[in-house]
């Protein structure tokens, strides 16, 4: 999914740089727009109520060592469940639906991550009417901090950095089907380093370590939302302006994100401009851009035919693209 987020974003820089390069020929205006990124792990998407669950586990009690970890860990958690139910709820796939997050603690002892049995889940999810639940089944921290002195030329300094590594396991079960979805092991090292003229020391120049560790929920819930659901991301279109007075007017209805109005200018350059090819060319690749932020994809690509029609525009080939992409991106949301 990464590889293909890089692509889309090569190919629209490309045709930006298209454009640039024939900027001294024609007028044109960017646009910001968001697109919809499809998940990289699939789920179901005809669930009613999710739950997210937070797996946590108690420390040894009198063994100070034991205690911290398990601390430690479940403030990861915590804050892992809190940042994937916000993180969810900006996907249009839990628009106005609320997400509970719930703390679990498990009592099992395996060294492996196995699942819960289906008792178990049906348990954790009662009294919510949840029907999937997003649970984190297992956090590790494992801190490590050291530093030393060194002469900067002008006098004794001290060098010192703590660093997390982070093991987060999550999965995915549909209560209704009684399947386990979107199994994903994350992993990472977080490192914060500073060189002081005082000893550098966790909780002073270096972050705490329970900061740390929320820092490293943070990441772990935000990672695995993104992973699990469709999101918007920012991009940029372009439009001509340049032509006669309806491109004009039409320009001005589109920088205030009125594509109708716009898109009816438009068909007056068309209509009353259709022996001027280039003018024809780029009221139709409009069209195609304005069909586009409306959603109709497969209208999009007409317009860039009729476009291509009466003109072949340097920018159309790699818009072309641009769109053929995002219908190949809709197959699988």
């Amino acid at each position: 999914m990464k590889s293909t987020y890089i692509n889309n974003r090569l190919l629209f820089l490309s045709f930006v740089l298209l454009a640039l390069t024939f900027g001294s020929c024609v007028q044109y205006r960017l646009i910001n727009i968001q697109t919809l990124k499809p998940a990289e792990l699939a789920i179901p998407n005809n669930f009613i109520q999710p739950l997210v669950v937070v797996g946590t586990y108690e420390g040894i009690q009198g063994v100070p060592e034991s205690m911290a970890q398990a601390s430690l860990d479940s403030t990861a958690a915590i804050e892992a469940g809190l940042v994937l139910a916000e993180t969810l709820a900006e996907s249009p796939w839990f628009d106005g639906i609320e997400v509970p997050v719930k703390q679990h603690y498990r009592d099992d002892s395996s060294h492996l991550i196995l699942p819960y049995p289906w008792k178990r889940v049906e348990e954790i999810a009662a009294g919510t009417n949840a029907d999937l639940v997003i649970s984190l089944e297992y956090i590790k921290l494992t801190p490590k901090t050291s530093g030393y002195p060194f002469w900067d030329g002008a006098m004794q300094a001290y060098y010192g950095y703590l660093s997390m590594n982070v093991y987060a396991y999550w999965r995915v079960y549909d209560l209704y089907q009684q399947k386990v979805f979107s199994e994903h092991l994350y992993r990472d090292t977080l490192t914060w380093e500073e060189t002081d003229y005082y000893r550098v020391r966790v909780g002073d120049q270096l972050p705490g370590f329970f900061s740390a560790a929320t820092y490293s929920g943070f990441l772990a819930g935000q990672d695995y939302a993104k992973r699990i659901a469709p999101s918007w991301m920012d991009e940029q279109r372009v439009y001509f302006v340049k032509g006669p007075k309806p491109m004009k007017v039409a320009a001005e209805f589109a920088q205030n994100n009125q594509w109708l109005d716009a898109a009816a200018q438009w068909q007056v350059v068309l209509r009353n401009y259709e022996n001027r090819s280039q003018v024809a060319a780029k009221a139709a690749f409009n069209m195609a851009v304005a069909n586009e932020i409306l959603g109709s994809f497969d209208v999009a690509l007409e317009w860039l035919n009729q476009s291509e029609s009466y003109y072949v525009l340097p920018e159309a080939s790699w818009y072309r693209k641009i769109i053929e992409h995002r219908i190949k991106l809709l197959e699988r949301l």
